[in-house]
């Protein structure tokens, strides 16, 4: 595992702690609207093709997540959604964009 993920329900926050010594959170809705999956990143493409396309709203609420193996963390969202894996290379370009 190459960070450590907690949940902060109170905040609405995940919390990453990397090995370099960083500490980020990101926000519950900030997640799930970058949701990797194939679904969510077709979405995605086809609002940004046609200004007319009515993209479902997801529930940002985070129930749980799981590492998966030793390159990825899949969260369990309030609306079922969990197919994402959130790579660590991933989810460290998210709190990159943030940063900026």
């Amino acid at each position: 595992m190459l960070a450590h993920v907690r949940i902060d329900i109170n905040n609405r926050v995940v919390i990453i702690e990397w090995p370099d010594g960083l500490c980020r959170a990101l926000s519950w809705s900030r997640l799930r609207a970058a949701c990797p999956c194939a679904l969510c990143r077709a979405e995605a493409q086809q609002a940004r093709e046609n200004p007319l396309f009515l993209r479902p709203q997801p529930d940002d609420t985070l129930l749980d997540f799981a590492y998966v193996g030793n390159y990825a963390v899949r969260f369990f969202w309030g609306d079922g959604h969990s197919s994402g894996l959130y790579t660590w290379r991933y989810l460290r370009d998210l709190e990159e964009e943030i940063g900026r």
